[in-house]
């Protein structure tokens, strides 16, 4: 059980970093007026050059990229001989990258972290090697560059400036450079479909209507036309109130209920609301065809209409949330009962709503769980582990000694700094930067970016709400699903312990990383033998 961290770079960051799929691009229009004609002539990054290195294959960019490139390299290597950069994807010969989103047209550049010393080593942003300065005059030159402007660069150390956080981007830089002729204007995302927190922000007039429209129903948001992490917390502040899906986004059912409550009107489309939910059709036995696409309750009740569209496009059966009921949203229906095994005539039935429910996002993601003394969370935990496809009594052994660390072995949901005893604790939490996304729970999730992931996940406030993830179900849920796959810090279980490759020493990575490493791994230890 020995932890190996100091592994070299082309082998750690060319076969496991993520693949990027943020939504950074440019719209179908501008790609096309800016890279017409390009394909084929992309410049290719040889694999060495003065101050970098390249540990992947798909070096393919714009003249003005490579450019841009060999710039920041010459004045990094003037400072730094070692270590290197060390530079990833760009884009193929042909343009698009396989596993990516936005490696297409010879402008995205993934960048390794560095080290604070002359080691040149995958990391991730809490490696103990990881150098928060150097890294933070990597971005800096990357922005001061002549050559080219950047659009965004995505990365997740909360600490560094000019920086957006993405999912999967703890162990590289992502620089979206802008494409040769445009300035460096800000990004608008402002187009006709769904706002959500992207990354460029979302930003224009359709952004100041929402936010306004947000205010005009009470609730508090800032009127800046930028759809930023306030407007984000706002929507699903106004989605929990309102017993819509808590998503952050901005859709069809979200700005349609908006409206209705701002025009005084109960529902879109008719001056007689039904007001009709699923879990009525339920309560009430009712049974409501949908074989004619021209009248019926699914056509004249828009929002009852787009309730049942947000599941079935959740379960990849149809691509729109609009509240028109046509065509595609009463074959997607024929489909969803087909797939359910209900047969029966074109009935929407008590049956088929409880089917749609429970087919919802974050239906049933959460274990019975009430909490319940020591004894009875450790059976807790192991069950819930079995539920979430976890049967490793390795894996399981070092969940248990996980919470043991964790919560002292209490067993029982904890708050950050809940050893320096009230009020005390609570004080030092309020003087963290990241409050009020401290750490609570089993495990301690911590960070706003974590707490927006499983309020999306489980369609939970949680933003609003940190204080639900001290709940015993929300807080078993997170300790087994973040361990698992790796939330909390990159690493999952399957990477520390498989079969018989058992690196207890290694797993504290899955949570913080070298931290009481060897009085955990005995716990895992100890607790391997009373499963055995």
């Amino acid at each position: 059980m020995v932890l190996e961290i100091n592994r070299k770079r082309s082998e750690t960051l060319q076969h496991n970093h993520t693949h990027c799929t943020a939504n950074i691009g440019f719209t179908a229009e501008e790609i096309e007026q800016f890279s017409w004609g390009t394909r084929g002539f992309f410049e290719h990054l040889p694999a060495n050059g003065d101050g970098y290195e390249c540990y992947g294959d798909n070096c393919y960019g714009r003249p003005e990229v490579i450019q841009a490139l060999k710039y920041v390299c010459n004045e990094w290597v003037k400072k730094y001989p070692k270590p290197r950069i060390g530079i990833g994807d760009i884009s193929t010969a042909e343009g698009p990258t396989p596993g990516h989103s936005s490696h297409d047209n010879g402008l995205d550049v993934d960048i390794s972290l560095v080290a604070n010393t002359d080691a040149e080593i995958g990391l991730t942003w809490r490696a103990p090697e990881y150098s928060r300065d150097r890294t933070q005059e990597l971005v800096d030159l990357f922005y001061n560059n002549p050559i080219l402007g950047i659009k965004i660069i995505l990365f997740n150390d909360p600490e560094i400036t000019g920086v957006e956080f993405w999912d999967g981007h703890d162990d590289h830089l992502h620089v979206s450079f802008l494409s040769p002729g445009i300035d460096s204007a800000p990004y608008s995302s402002d187009q006709q479909g769904d706002l959500r927190l992207v990354a460029p922000p979302m930003q224009g007039e359709r952004v100041r209507k929402l936010q306004e429209d947000l205010a005009n129903v009470g609730i508090s948001v800032t009127t800046d036309d930028i759809f930023g992490t306030e407007t984000d917390a706002a929507i699903r502040k106004f989605q929990a109130e309102q017993g819509l899906q808590v998503d952050g986004i901005a859709g069809f059912v979200t700005q349609t209920k908006l409206t209705q409550l701002i025009s005084g009107q109960s529902r879109a489309v008719s001056s007689e609301p039904s007001g009709l939910k699923l879990q009525d059709v339920i309560d009430q036995k009712q049974s409501i065809p949908f074989d004619d696409i021209n009248s019926g309750v699914l056509v004249e009740d828009q929002l009852f209409c787009a309730e049942i569209q947000t599941i079935l496009r959740a379960n990849h059966l149809l691509e729109v949330v609009d509240g028109i009921y046509g065509p595609q949203t009463q074959e997607a229906l024929r489909s969803f009962k087909a797939s359910r095994k209900l047969d029966g005539p074109d009935v929407l039935g008590a049956t088929t709503a409880k089917a749609l429910l429970d087919a919802k996002q974050g239906a049933g993601m959460l274990p019975d769980w009430k909490g319940g003394d020591k004894q009875a969370a450790v059976q807790a935990i192991i069950k819930e582990a079995h539920r979430q496809g976890i049967t490793s009594q390795a894996q399981i052994a070092y969940i248990l000694a996980t919470v043991q660390h964790e919560t002292a072995d209490s067993f029982e949901p904890v708050r950050e700094s809940y050893y320096l005893g009230e009020p005390e604790a609570e004080n030092h939490r309020k003087s963290l930067d990241y409050y009020p996304f401290y750490g609570r729970g089993y495990v301690q999730l911590t960070l706003l970016h974590n707490y927006r992931k499983y309020s999306d996940l489980l369609s939970l406030d949680l933003v609003n709400n940190p204080d639900l993830v001290i709940h015993p179900d929300i807080a078993l849920f997170i300790l087994v699903h973040g361990m698992k796959w790796g939330v909390f810090a990159g690493i999952k279980l399957d990477d520390c312990i498989s079969g018989n490759d058992v690196d207890f020493i290694k797993a504290r990575q899955i949570v913080n990383w070298t931290d009481q490493a060897e009085l955990i791994a005995q716990y895992a230890m100890n607790w391997q033998n009373q499963l055995g």
